[in-house]
């Protein structure tokens, strides 16, 4: 992940570790419609008394403070408590770029799936499980990142994104799937992007697992009617294809589909003749 490095103000972090890397804490810059670069230019002065490793918004990331070194981003105020075990000498700091809508804080999908890509990343680097992947709310209580702190399924959702990014990365994109865009999950690997087989059922695709040649087997959705209403021409090619070609019903239904999918099966009806 080839990531720009922007960095803080040599007063805003300290300096190396104390100890190794343990967590990553997620936050949230409490902004509306801020971006990566914009933090990392701010933190660039003095004095700010706070800091991250990584600011992450809808099409980048840019990072402020080496691994190597302790961002200020988890302490507890004066007087405080700590609820699990990260500190800011044994973890690394990410801030998600933040948005208000209706009154309210909200993270972007595309700030989450970037986000989600970084933690992976980090999770592999340093071989930190799971378990220690936390909001800085599970740290000091603090309401941070808020959205998923109102609303904790955000938070399960984004942990369970973790878990399936393993092997790539998750982000929802528009589909065309036979002309029709729909917003699909898909995961980007070797430059090629697989589409989530659950996408496709909620976009109305039958996604079944066929048990005779165990395999997933894939129906197109909303087939037209099987034959035509009146159209006695494309009746005939239809029992044309089936008594020369053996094509089963569900087959020609699909080719019917299309948009001269009625002028493309006489076509092949009268070839066969």
């Amino acid at each position: 992940m080839d990531i720009p490095f922007i960095p803080a103000h040599s007063s805003n972090y300290a300096r190396g570790r104390t100890a190794p890397i343990l967590w990553i804490v997620v936050h949230y810059t409490a902004n509306d419609g801020d971006t990566d670069t914009n933090n990392a230019h701010y933190f660039q002065g003095a004095g700010r008394g706070a800091s991250a490793h990584y600011f992450v918004d809808e099409d980048s990331i840019t990072q402020t403070v080496r691994d190597s070194d302790t961002a200020w981003h988890c302490g507890a105020e004066r007087g405080g408590s700590y609820f699990n075990g990260a500190r800011n000498a044994n973890s690394i700091g990410i801030e998600m770029c933040s948005d208000v809508v209706g009154g309210r804080y909200t993270i972007t999908e595309q700030t989450a799936a970037r986000t989600a890509g970084l933690v992976r990343s980090l999770m592999d680097k340093y071989n930190i499980p799971l378990s220690r992947v936390c909001r800085h709310y599970d740290v000091t209580h603090k309401a941070c990142p808020e959205p998923w702190v109102r609303n904790p399924q955000l938070w399960e959702d984004f942990k369970r994104r973790l878990v399936e990014e393993e092997d790539g990365m998750i982000e929802k994109k528009n589909v065309l799937l036979n002309g029709t865009a729909y917003p699909c999950e898909c995961i980007e690997k070797d430059g090629y992007n697989f589409v989530k087989m659950r996408s496709l059922t909620q976009a109305g695709y039958d996604v079944v697992f066929d048990a005779a040649r165990q395999m997933p087997a894939i129906t197109a959705p909303q087939c037209r009617p099987f034959v035509p209403e009146g159209d006695e021409a494309v009746q005939d090619a239809v029992d044309a294809l089936q008594e020369v070609c053996g094509l089963e019903e569900q087959t020609i239904a699909y080719l019917l589909r299309y948009e001269y999918g009625d002028e493309l099966v006489r076509k092949l009806a009268a070839g066969l003749r």
